[in-house]
């Protein structure tokens, strides 16, 4: 997957926001692929399916889906930012109990699962939601 994410500061307001986009490429082994991306300008998150045969991508789906859901409180305004931080925490029970429903209905789906790697930005506040083996890596001057 590739993925351009640099932040920037908007000219005439005082806070940061992602310029991204996102891409998946299938690779040389593979026939398919099980990534998701999520791309906002506060929000942006990566998920790698994993589990194969056993719907890695309905797997990262769903955490992709789950954050998404959540966007429109994540960004608001109206809420404090230890809120926003429980509330982002606990996305990951979320996206959990997502993953198990449909396991418990559709058997050959047990066994999947995904990483998910997310960014929150609000106001001069990042916020980072890691699981697995995704990265997030921080560069500085060179």
């Amino acid at each position: 997957m590739k993925f351009d994410a640099p932040s920037v500061r908007l000219s005439d307001m005082d806070s940061l926001y992602f310029l991204s986009a996102a891409r998946s490429a299938v690779g040389l082994i593979r026939n398919g692929n099980e990534d998701g991306a999520l791309t906002h300008p506060q929000l942006i998150a990566v998920a790698d399916g994993m589990g194969g045969h056993a719907a890695g991508e309905v797997a990262s789906r769903i955490a992709v889906e789950v954050l998404q859901s959540l966007v429109p409180t994540l960004v608001s305004v109206e809420v404090d930012n230890d809120s926003v931080e429980d509330l982002l925490m606990h996305s990951l029970h979320s996206i959990d109990l997502e993953i198990s429903l449909v396991t418990d209905e559709d058997i050959e789906k047990r066994g999947m699962g995904t990483t998910l790697t997310a960014l929150l930005i609000r106001d001069k506040y990042i916020s980072l939601l890691h699981v697995g083996d995704s990265r997030c890596y921080r560069l500085r001057g060179n």
